[in-house]
């Protein structure tokens, strides 16, 4: 399947929400992080690239339409240079927003996975400690650090993708400039609203019990 999307974000900025809004609109299979986080094989496929001196993006990609949030959001370049006419989006969320979400969610996540034996830590940590702790932030939450990572992040897409390919995208738009955008028509129903903190802990507990349940 051709790749016809891209998101340039970084998780926390709605892209769970944006995932189901694509594929609400015929631009599915869309791969996201919360895809990873049930799935070991495809986490280490990913980590085993990323580890080659030449990661083979396509069998990344895999049968994907379009790609959200870590880890594809760091190789929009990458991705491009696969899909040249690929349009991509970057989600828009506040920095002070974005960093209580983060410090509310992902970093307490991977603390709390550091503290358990290796036997009962989910397998997606080990790749969201590669993919966020590492690549990333440098293992450096500080608040400082992230707001410089996180506006740095933001220039190089602007720098990266030609304007016209580009959409800067606040989901609490709805569907109007997605549509607009996308060159489809609007729904008549509501836009998709996913993914809040909460509900990413019920995630990981329900995870954690799986795993030492057997």
């Amino acid at each position: 399947m051709k790749l016809q999307l891209i998101g340039a974000a970084f998780g926390r900025t709605g892209t769970l929400s944006l995932k189901l809004a694509l594929e609400l609109l015929g631009f599915g299979p869309c791969l996201h992080m919360s895809q990873f986080v049930t799935d070991n094989a495809l986490c280490r496929i990913w980590l085993d690239e990323l580890n080659r001196p030449l990661p083979d993006w396509q069998s990344m990609v895999g049968e994907n339409s379009s790609l959200l949030d870590w880890p594809c959001c760091l190789f929009v370049e990458q991705f491009l240079a696969l899909a040249p006419d690929a349009k991509v989006i970057y989600t828009e969320r506040d920095f002070d927003s974005w960093f209580r979400s983060l410090n509310e969610t992902i970093v307490p996540a991977l603390r709390w996975a550091n503290q358990l034996r290796s036997g009962h830590r989910p397998g997606f940590i080990a790749f969201a400690a590669e993919i966020i702790g590492k690549r990333t932030f440098g293992e450096n939450f500080e608040r400082a650090a992230a707001e410089r990572i996180y506006h740095n992040h933001r220039e190089r897409v602007i720098g990266q993708v030609p304007a016209g390919q580009l959409l800067m995208f606040d989901v609490r738009d709805g569907w109007g400039p997605l549509c607009d955008f996308l060159e489809v028509r609007e729904p008549n129903f509501e836009f998709p609203q996913e993914n809040a903190a909460g509900e990413f802990f019920a995630m990981l507990r329900s995870l954690h019990r799986k795993r030492i349940n057997g």
